[in-house]
């Protein structure tokens, strides 16, 4: 069969008239390249909420259940370490002992939600667990306020609000959160620089906030540079929740963290238990440069029972890691004592009724 030329060239415009039919896109038959033929059905199904909302609440019952098992599996690995819980986070004996701190505390409540990469490759973009649902948000009908007196933009929660801590003269994350959600509201504050980066267009600079302060332990406004605690900028901006956190603050997260958990102890979730009004958290951990991590004032450093009492308390206000990516641009430039001591953490927040991911 199509052994002659007239067979051949039968058999190849046969293939692209297939083709075409395959990818034409679902359009009204004035665009369509064959008006004459019937439109595609689109791959998109529409599934009833109710649907949607049990597979949400099955998948994250599974993702639990991994992360029970993880937190067992932590307990089990430490109590095999003879300095248990002053465990070497980079441990000389590698074949006695062939871990890391970070393979304690792994990445297993899987994202019920698409993941995706949002600002640029390499350090300064950051994953985003449920863009397709932050995409999906309207934008506020309320009015913004002037920022030409550098006041916050909204009274209220309308909006998607972001914190972002860090700045450092590099904002495509911002920047293109701004552009792909509408509803994208973003309080920013470094004590190191100015303003935003460059990579924020001039046409979304209405919807952000900045501020030179630093995020700390106590509130000291009166100091240089003055410091704010999380749980006092919120008052301040009028915020009871934050959809999303981003945190880089080279070390000072522990400390700040724990004024925050400190703040919230006692708010309830409908489960009775402790809860951050926070949806989603994006941060850079530190270790610090100190050799032997067994002190927790070697280098700046802190040692493993305090990462693990710290990480512990996240988990038990709702914390829940979905995603790991360790730092290992110093590794890879030959460092001295370069050890991966930075990993990026996303956690999203299993036990908070008010967040959207939840909620849509």
């Amino acid at each position: 069969m199509f052994r002659t030329s007239g067979g051949r060239v039968f058999a190849a415009i046969f293939v692209v008239f297939c083709l075409v039919l395959i990818f034409q896109r679902e359009g009204s038959a004035g665009t369509a390249l064959f008006p004459y033929l019937s439109v595609l059905p689109s791959t998109r199904v529409s599934v009833p909420s109710s649907i949607l909302q049990a597979w949400i609440e099955d998948r994250s019952a599974l993702s639990e259940k991994s992360w029970q098992k993880s937190v067992q599996l932590r307990d089990q690995m430490a109590k095999q370490h003879p300095d248990n819980p002053k465990i070497p986070f980079f441990p000389m004996d590698f074949l006695k002992y062939p871990y890391t701190v970070w393979d304690f505390f792994p990445a297993t409540w899987t994202c019920p939600h698409d993941i995706q990469r949002v600002g640029r490759l390499g350090d300064g973009g950051k994953w985003v667990c449920g863009m397709n649902i932050y995409e999906g948000l309207p934008a506020p009908k309320t009015a913004l306020k002037s920022i030409a007196a550098q006041e916050p933009l909204m009274d209220s929660q309308d909006g998607l609000i972001i914190y972002s801590f860090g700045i450092n003269a590099e904002s495509s994350f911002e920047a293109e959160m701004l552009e792909r959600v509408p509803s994208a509201r973003i309080w920013g504050y470094d004590f190191s620089v100015n303003a935003w980066g460059p990579q924020i267009a001039q046409q979304y600079r209405h919807r952000t906030f900045f501020k030179k302060v630093g995020l700390g332990k106590e509130d000291k406004h009166e100091s240089e540079p003055p410091f704010w605690t999380l749980p006092s900028l919120m008052k301040s901006n009028n915020h009871t929740y934050v959809d999303i956190l981003k945190i880089d603050i080279e070390g000072s997260e522990y400390d700040a963290l724990d004024t925050m958990m400190d703040a919230f102890d006692k708010t309830r979730s409908a489960s009775g238990n402790s809860v951050l009004p926070v949806g989603q958290v994006m941060i850079e951990l530190h270790l610090g440069d100190g050799v032997n991590l067994n002190s927790p004032n070697a280098g700046g450093s802190v040692d493993f029972g305090r990462f693990r009492t710290w990480w512990e308390r996240l988990e038990r206000m709702g914390m829940r890691p979905v995603w790991m990516e360790i730092n290992l641009f110093a590794v890879t430039l030959g460092k001295e004592k370069a050890n991966p001591r930075c990993t990026e953490y996303v956690w999203v927040n299993a036990k908070d009724g008010r967040s959207v991911l939840w909620n849509f």
